[in-house]
């Protein structure tokens, strides 16, 4: 009886300890992760995947204070781990010691691509689906609590990094990533009367003229941030005076200075001038994740504009936040040294200048001074706009960084920094497109021959230009017919920066960037004045028709006396 007994309080035990088991099993929560389509990017028809790249070990909430969660790494995951932070992987808190460095990543965004990668490489079961041709969301449902990156596999890039957790089990992103962009360029349709025309990146232009640009980003997702900055950095070489003027639109709505964003000016080393546009609590905005960001201002092109080839560079850059587990207690809207943030690559325009010279000489081609000169007629603004993709190409000429730019710098070549690529064996291929817009201006100048017999006209854009002689120099004939120029532009072939001008008319030299034109006086004959050989020519002649008339005369009354 005893052992019976025994034997159902064993049995007893078992059935209470699986029973537990059965709870605990029931219990277990799995989560997932919407994509959601926004404004210019659709899900329809994509595959994405969602690869654990940390367990959930626990999560504990607190009312009264911040909730904890306890991570662990993926053994599959522990090399890719110690190879980014160093780690032996002996540490007695080695999980720990992961979550705290990816805490510390200064550009998330990066630290998902590597995490993807290594995922992939350790051949870790992702969760997938696919949205159908017209849905606008897509759910991978029944993901277990974790770490995630979500691939894009269309793009093969992330679209995220985000946590499930118990308070948090599913969680919605949009499928733009959370890395923004920034790009700048000049409003085209300020050049011509084409409403339709395309913003472009390099234009031609006389100094004086105002260039207007357009810099465009978006709202980037901010899921998981409770503050995030957004911080614009231009700089205006020194050719370009800046016209205090800056407007800003996010979708529809138009942003308030001082209230809504700030800017300041400061110089540069080289004489440009350093714009900053800080946007004030950009939090505020995280409903509208997707939506345009267009920034308006324009620069005017002074005499200390470059002339020639090279251009007048404008660049910009947008430095952005780029870990929400980061707990910022920073009061300013400019993040500072500790805030975790990331920088865009440059986005870059150029406004180019050229001058003609006129160089006076007499019929021997020595130099004369004293002329007075115009030049007139149309000028052709001619833009140009260039738009570049990198694609993965094994016989490409580019390698990618760690920033998201691309160089032809070959990391494999003696003495490189690898470590400022983000793979030394991937290369890319370029390609390009262009357009071109004109629209025709008028133009005039006058000025007279120095010293030297030169005069530059600085500042001309592409056009067809007439040149006048107003005034000759002393001594010499004003020339009759005009000398007819014509400026052409050519935008720069990547990688070069350079432009290309030709010239064209009479008597041009073409020259590097300053074009000669020789302009030839001759000395003017001078004309018999009075008292001169002229008038005795004159006497002379008055006087033997002045005899013949006697002679014919005396010759007739002697005819007469004879009859």
């Amino acid at each position: 009886m005893k052992h019976l007994q025994k034997l159902l309080a064993a049995s007893l035990a078992l059935i209470l300890v699986l029973a537990m088991a059965a709870t605990a099993f029931a219990a277990e929560v799995t989560g997932s992760i919407t994509i959601e389509s926004n404004d210019k990017v659709s899900v329809a028809g994509k595959t994405f995947q969602a690869y654990k790249i940390l367990d959930v070990k626990s999560y504990t909430a607190n009312e009264n204070a911040p909730a904890t969660v306890v991570y662990t790494v993926p053994e599959a995951l522990q090399n890719f781990y110690m190879t980014r932070y160093s780690l032996t992987g002996n540490e007695g808190d080695f999980d720990a010691q992961v979550t705290a460095n990816i805490a510390k990543e200064t550009d998330l965004f990066a630290f998902a691509e590597a995490a993807l990668a290594a995922a992939k490489a350790a051949n870790i079961t992702p969760g997938t689906a696919t949205a159908g041709a017209a849905d606008t969301s897509v759910t991978i449902s029944n993901l277990p609590l974790g770490y995630y990156v979500i691939e894009d596999t269309a793009t093969t890039k992330p679209v995220s990094a985000l946590i499930l957790d118990t308070t948090t089990p599913n969680v919605t992103v949009k499928i733009k990533a959370d890395k923004p962009d920034v790009d700048k360029k000049i409003d085209g349709t300020k050049d011509t009367d084409d409403a339709t025309t395309t913003l472009v990146k390099y234009n031609n232009t006389a100094i004086g003229d105002q260039v207007p640009y357009v810099v465009t980003t978006q709202v980037p997702d901010m899921t998981g941030y409770t503050k995030y900055y957004f911080v614009l950095n231009d700089i205006l070489s020194k050719g370009l005076t800046f016209n205090n003027d800056v407007a800003i639109q996010i979708g529809n709505n138009t942003l308030a200075k001082d209230t809504d964003y700030t800017v300041t000016t400061s110089a540069t080393a080289d004489g440009g001038t350093a714009l900053e546009i800080v946007f004030k609590n950009f939090i505020q905005y995280k409903a509208k994740t997707g939506s345009d960001i267009a920034v308006t201002y324009s620069a005017t092109v002074n005499e200390e504009a470059v002339i020639g080839p090279t251009g007048n560079p404008n660049e910009i850059t947008l430095k952005y936040s780029n870990n929400p587990n980061f707990e910022d207690d920073n009061d300013s809207d400019k993040p500072n040294d500790q805030s975790p943030i990331g920088e865009t690559p440059k986005s870059t325009t150029r406004t180019y200048v050229t001058e003609l010279e006129l160089l006076k000489v007499d019929g021997n081609g020595n130099r004369l001074t004293g002329a007075e000169f115009q030049i007139a007629g149309t000028k052709l603004n001619t833009v140009l706009v260039t738009a570049a993709e990198f694609t993965q190409d094994a016989n490409g000429a580019y390698w990618k960084l760690k920033d998201g730019s691309y160089t032809t710098d070959d990391p494999n070549a003696e003495g490189m920094d690898q470590t400022k690529y983000e793979s030394i064996t991937t290369k890319y291929s370029k390609a390009t497109t262009t357009e071109t817009i004109t629209k025709p201006e008028n133009v005039a100048y006058t000025g007279t021959v120095g010293s030297d017999g030169v005069l530059r006209f600085t500042g001309l854009s592409a056009g067809t230009y007439t040149i006048t002689e107003l005034k000759a120099p002393a001594g010499y004939n004003l020339l009759t017919t005009p000398i007819t120029v014509t400026i052409g532009f050519t935008a720069p072939t990547e990688p070069s920066t350079d432009c290309t001008w030709t010239y064209t008319g009479t008597d041009v030299v073409n020259g590097t960037h300053t074009n000669r034109i020789t302009v030839t006086n001759q000395a003017g004959t001078e004309l018999p004045s009075t008292g001169g050989m002229g008038t005795t020519l004159f006497y002379i002649a008055g006087s033997v028709l002045v005899l013949a008339a006697v002679v014919l005369l005396t010759a007739k009354k002697r005819m007469n006396g004879k009859a």
